[in-house]
């Protein structure tokens, strides 16, 4: 008997489907791939994770990883490197990982629809709103969206764009599955002695560099990728959750406020919160340099301006055009973050823009946002 409990509409639209038990998850490919192949344990797992969620009342939209780990082993050119071959296994995996997502949940009663997306089918407003109907009408019928980068056309990865329809949505969780139980203040798998930490009450730039880089989650993202999209979804007012995919009983869990995994709280906004587009532009890469500003690029910052090449006192780290970059002052304390629109060479015009007013976010805790 299927567990699908909504009504099917002549018109179903947004304001069908209340927003309250809205959530997005995210499992990492760790959470369902062994050894290259879909593992039936762990798929079985997630299936009764978002069941037993449905069951409690939640409307879940699911993003899962997978795709590009099966799909390279399906052929032995694939087992490379290389951008291409990412893009190919990508599209080779991907029909058997949903097919095989679309078979459990059928056994359990539970219809689902498969969105292949991009960042840009979220951040652009005449796209977007198609996809946010798109979606309200699939909750409406009491579907299950499965939702996975669309990353044949390039990867990217899958934490950011839950983060973005976590805020798309206005969900009240954004639940990222992975395999280990949350944030450490070490790599735990470097660290033996590593301390869990259970909330985390505003992210910072001081959080990050307790992550300790990648930690084999066995797809394209690692801690640090999955704090940007903690970034992204606590600026958009959607509380978030780090947690071991490993009990089934984490979904609920985490909606209902009990223990477990990570807490990021909402991160409170003083002035206009900043738009799902700039927040995609300024998290969707950790940031690879850093720019030291004079105090009258501090200035800048804080009035949400431009930053332009006379501002920067010194440049640290990779920083090219479109790389994200933290905006520090003259001591090196990260004031916000953004991509480079240009990069900052000697003999550049003075007064030319390297960051755009409109592409960074202020990052300081007791910093308003403009």
């Amino acid at each position: 008997m299927s567990t699908n409990s909504l009504p099917v509409t002549a018109t179903p639209a947004e304001d069908l489907v209340p927003q309250e038990g809205r959530v997005v998850l995210k499992i990492g490919t760790s959470s369902l791939i062994t050894d290259g192949g879909l593992d039936p344990v762990k798929l079985d797992r997630l299936c009764e994770t978002v069941h037993r969620g449905i069951l409690a009342g939640l409307r879940p939209v699911l993003l899962a990883s997978g795709a590009i780990a099966i799909g390279r082993h399906l052929h032995p050119a694939l087992a490379v490197d290389d951008p291409v071959a990412l893009q190919v296994s990508a599209a080779l995996g991907q029909s058997q990982l949903y097919s095989a997502i679309h078979a459990a949940f059928a056994e359990r009663g539970v219809q689902t629809g498969q969105l292949l997306l991009t960042p840009p089918d979220l951040v652009d407003d005449d796209r977007g709103g198609g996809v946010r109907h798109t979606l309200h009408t699939m909750l409406a019928l009491g579907m299950v969206p499965v939702v996975n980068e669309n990353d044949a056309l390039g990867v990217r990865n899958n934490d950011v764009l839950a983060a973005l329809l976590g805020g798309c949505l206005q969900a009240e969780l954004l639940l990222l599955l992975t395999n280990v139980p949350g944030l450490y203040d070490s790599n735990p798998k470097l660290a033996p002695g590593a301390r869990h930490i259970q909330e985390v009450p505003v992210l910072t730039a001081a959080t990050e560099r307790q992550a300790g880089g990648a930690i084999g989650d066995g797809g394209t993202g690692g801690m640090l990728t999955k704090l940007g999209a903690c970034w992204i979804a606590t600026f958009s007012g959607v509380r978030t959750v780090i947690a071991e995919s490993a009990d089934p009983d984490v979904l609920i869990a985490a909606h209902g406020g009990r223990p477990t995994g990570t807490v990021f709280r909402p991160r409170a906004v003083t002035g206009a919160t900043p738009g799902i587009g700039t927040l995609w532009r300024a998290f969707r890469n950790p940031p690879s340099g850093a720019l030291h500003c004079t105090p009258a690029g501090r200035e800048a910052v804080l009035h949400g301006e431009p930053v332009c090449q006379h501002h920067v006192a010194a440049v640290h780290g990779a920083a090219a055009t479109g790389d994200v970059v933290d905006i520090c002052d003259r001591q090196g304390l990260p004031l916000a973050r953004g991509p480079l629109s240009r990069a900052v060479e000697p003999g550049g015009s003075p007064a030319a823009p390297v960051v755009e007013g409109g592409d960074y976010v202020q990052i300081m805790e007791d910093l308003p946002c403009q």
